[in-house]
């Protein structure tokens, strides 16, 4: 991908073997066509994730959540192409509409998080006292610098997980969960916190 300001549409056509005149019958600007790709790619991603809500509904919220970052990276693995197109919108969003499609991304992913969340809370699986909406934002955080991680080389830093073994990802996927669930700290103490 050669992003929205490098892109032209003679290139485009030239690669998909098709006249300019079919391509503009269906897309009238390259924004338009832009617009087109970036929304195919959310939705499968969208669809993806909903579909495994969906089939965990019911279990505690640890296993959902593991089973959301490895569809993830299911995802990846299996659409590389819309995987592609999805990750540049959000390392890069060079579209003239990037910041606010960015913006709708992620408020879209952190109110699909937060009805999850909201969930476990009416089964009493977290904290009455849990701010939903924050822990959500920060949920979400974690999760896409997993999948980021999996997804783009430098990100993992060398710790394996760029295009790891199914194995290595259930153990990353383990040790996420587990810090939601149980945090790293022994003991706090309400002082402490407020320093």
């Amino acid at each position: 991908l050669k992003g929205y300001d490098r892109a032209s549409m003679n290139a485009l056509v030239r690669e998909a073997g098709i006249s300019k005149g079919s391509l503009f019958q269906y897309f009238r600007t390259k924004l338009d066509l832009f617009d087109s790709l970036l929304s195919l790619a959310t939705d499968h991603v969208k669809r993806y994730l909903r579909k495994t809500r969906d089939s965990t509904e019911g279990q505690p919220l640890t296993n959902r959540l593991s089973s959301l970052i490895m569809a993830g990276f299911d995802f990846i693995d299996t659409h590389p192409q819309l995987a592609k197109i999805y990750f540049r919108q959000l390392q890069v969003g060079d579209t003239p509409f990037g910041a606010k499609r960015l913006r709708l991304l992620y408020q879209q992913s952190i109110d699909f998080l937060t009805r999850l969340l909201e969930t476990a809370h009416d089964k009493g699986e977290i904290r009455s006292d849990t701010d939903i909406r924050r822990c959500a934002f920060l949920l979400h955080g974690l999760m896409q610098h997993l999948l980021n991680a999996y997804y783009t080389e430098h990100v993992d830093s060398g710790l394996g997980l760029y295009q790891g073994p199914k194995r290595e990802l259930k153990e990353w996927v383990h040790t996420m969960v587990q810090l939601v669930s149980h945090g790293i700290v022994n003991q706090v103490h309400p002082r402490e916190i407020e320093q």
